[in-house]
């Protein structure tokens, strides 16, 4: 193990190889040694892949046959890739996720401007649909829309029809849809803390830096589900329109005949 390796991406973990499985555990940490939560942990494009937990850890085992290398994201941190000679043979390896270099543009805003919809405006309730089990980071998911102007992403708000865990976290993001590629338009996490207590409610996030919405592109938020406590489902009014889910954590974006009803507001940049 060589020091190029251990400084490249900061990352504990013990891989063992048996029965022709390779399972992987580790830790992820970032330049200053704190262990990064909720990281996505996998193969690009492929359905395998895990979540770390809370305090950076985790554990995942990779089929029979696949020597793919694993990659590292959050969107707060410069993306790390690790090759199978490393994590499936070196006992130990620490490496970090370093932070990225974030130039925020000044926004202005005119203080007459009125919040305008931005996606979900006309949105009628036809269905249920959700997350049940041990379904973290199994599946993000939300509907693609496009406006003419651009617009300062403000909230993003979503109803909570049933939540049956003691509690879970989800996870908010904003994609800019560019052919096929997703590419994250987030700086900083969003999250939300769900118990039964919100059941019936309507939930609000917003993102904690200026995030612009460019007129004439398509973007596509997302919710997924990245930590819980008990077991039971959690559900969303939902409707018939178009969205796109990406099963697993690493797995392409698949576009489906349903979508939880996201409303996503902002007012327009001057």
């Amino acid at each position: 193990m060589n020091k190029k390796t251990i400084i490249t991406a900061l990352l504990t973990l013990v891989a063992m190889t048996g029965q022709g499985q390779t399972k992987v555990t580790g830790h992820v940490v970032n330049e200053r040694g704190d262990g990064l939560e909720y990281v996505s942990i996998g193969i690009e494009e492929d359905s395998v892949g895990v979540i770390s937990d809370a305090q950076g850890h985790f554990t995942m085992t990779i089929p029979a046959g696949r020597r793919d290398e694993l990659t590292f994201s959050h969107v707060s941190y410069q993306t790390a890739t690790i090759p199978y000679s490393t994590y499936a043979y070196v006992p130990e390896l620490i490496v970090t996720l370093k932070d990225k270099v974030i130039e925020l543009a000044e926004v202005v805003v005119g203080k007459k401007n009125k919040l305008h919809t931005l996606s979900g405006k006309s949105w009628i309730r036809t269905s249920t649909a959700g997350f049940k089990g041990d379904c973290k980071g199994d599946i993000e998911w939300g509907p693609i829309f496009k406006n003419q102007k651009d617009y300062l992403l403000t909230d993003i708000l979503v109803s909570i029809d049933k939540c049956e865990y003691e509690e879970c976290l989800l996870s908010f993001n904003c994609y800019e849809v560019l052919d096929k590629k997703f590419v994250n338009v987030l700086n900083k996490p969003i999250y939300k803390r769900v118990t039964p207590a919100d059941n019936g409610k309507q939930l609000s996030v917003s993102p904690s830096e200026p995030v612009v919405l460019k007129g004439k592109k398509k973007y596509c938020v997302t919710i997924s589900v990245v930590d819980i406590k008990g077991k039971g489902r959690l559900s969303f009014p939902a409707n018939f329109k178009s969205s796109y889910a990406r099963h697993k954590v690493k797995g392409r974006m698949r576009k489906i005949p349903g979508c939880p009803m996201i409303i996503v507001k902002g007012y327009e940049v001057e």
